[in-house]
């Protein structure tokens, strides 16, 4: 059985305001339950993933390839930042972006809405996130970005 230690997502507007964005952290208890937390739009969200952490892990494969990635796209100014920690078993997934997104953030996003029913944040734009992910340029993360991310 896998285990996920830390799952971290947090999508703001370019001042890190979390009123239109998403905010999460995972809570786990001694008993072996885990829930994250959600804050969508200032409005608490809970995904169970007691019983279903290894599905969560699988789905979430994709993330795997954003490791160490800073994703940003230098024509939009103010708009929007995210932040990504997953931890499991001994997999480390940390990604960021400024405006600039990976091509499977969508699908990402729609895993969350369709499968694990989280509502979708006002920030959250199909059109915004498409012309982004068109835009975007991939830079690798360096030690010191990795050693000590904000969240």
């Amino acid at each position: 059985m896998s285990r996920i230690i830390t799952f971290r997502f947090q999508w703001t507007d370019a001042w890190f305001r979390i009123d239109e964005g998403y905010d999460s952290i995972i809570e786990t208890s001694d008993g072996g339950s885990a829930t994250i937390k959600f804050l969508v739009n200032s409005k608490p969200y809970d995904i169970v993933l007691t019983g279903r952490e290894d599905e969560f892990i699988c789905d979430l494969q994709l993330l795997n390839g954003w490791n160490k990635k800073c994703y940003e796209n230098n024509y939009v100014f103010d708009g929007t930042m995210w932040n990504l920690l997953f931890i499991y078993d001994d997999v480390k997934v940390f990604a960021q972006g400024s405006n600039g997104f990976p091509k499977e953030f969508l699908e990402f996003l729609h895993l969350l809405h369709n499968k694990y029913q989280l509502p979708k944040a006002d920030i959250e734009d199909e059109r915004y996130i498409l012309a982004g992910i068109k835009r975007t340029e991939i830079r690798e993360l360096s030690e010191s970005d990795l050693s000590a991310p904000y969240f």
